[in-house]
């Protein structure tokens, strides 16, 4: 699932929490979300941990970690 349609399935207040969670602004991830703003490695793996693998880190950084598909 992308963080665009996580953000929008679950919310504004979801989005805050996330935020918080990864030590990052809701603003900074909703710019992520819409891909204005690419999340590093680490904010990739941190999303991934925190929706519980909803959002992937392949998803996020396909070009750091592959497809996950492939």
């Amino acid at each position: 699932m992308q963080l665009y349609e996580w953000y929008k399935i679950n919310g504004r207040e979801s989005l805050e929490l996330l935020a918080v969670a990864v030590e990052k602004s809701p603003d900074y991830l909703s710019l992520v979300a819409r891909g204005h703003r690419k999340a590093s490695h680490t904010l990739a793996k941190d999303i991934e941990r925190e929706t519980d693998g909803l959002v992937s880190k392949h998803d996020l950084r396909p070009d750091i970690f592959g497809d996950k598909a492939a």
